[in-house]
C-alpha cells in the first residue's frame, strides 16, 4: 500500500468514525428531548413535592440537552457541515421550567 493509499484509508476511516459520533450523539439529543417534552407534559398532575424533584431533573437533562446540541454542532461541521439552522427544529430543547 503505497503513501496515498494509505493517507486515503485513514481518511476514510476518520470519516466513518465522525459519522457514528455523529449518530450517537444525535441520538442521545433525542433521548434527552423525549425526557425533557415528557416532563413537561406531566408537569400539571405532579404533587407539590414531586414538581421540586421534577424541577431539579428537568433543569439537569436541559443542560445536558444544551451540552449535546452543541456537541451536534461541532461534530457536523468536523463532518463539513455547516448549515445548522434546522437543528432546533429536529431537536426542540424547551425552555426554562419555573416552579
Amino acid at each position: 500500500m503505497g503513501c496515498e493509499e494509505s493517507f486515503a484509508h485513514v481518511e476514510r476511516e476518520l470519516q466513518r468514525e465522525r459519522a457514528a459520533a455523529l449518530s450517537r450523539i444525535s441520538g442521545r439529543l433525542a433521548e434527552l428531548v423525549a425526557g425533557l417534552a415528557e416532563l413537561r407534559s406531566r408537569w400539571n398532575e405532579l404533587t407539590e413535592e414531586d414538581r421540586r424533584e421534577s424541577l431539579s431533573r428537568y433543569r439537569l437533562l436541559r443542560e445536558e440537552a444544551r451540552l449535546y446540541r452543541w456537541y451536534l454542532e461541532v461534530q457536523r461541521e468536523s463532518l463539513g457541515l455547516r448549515g445548522h439552522d434546522g437543528l432546533d427544529e429536529i431537536y426542540p430543547i424547551p425552555g426554562v421550567l419555573e416552579g
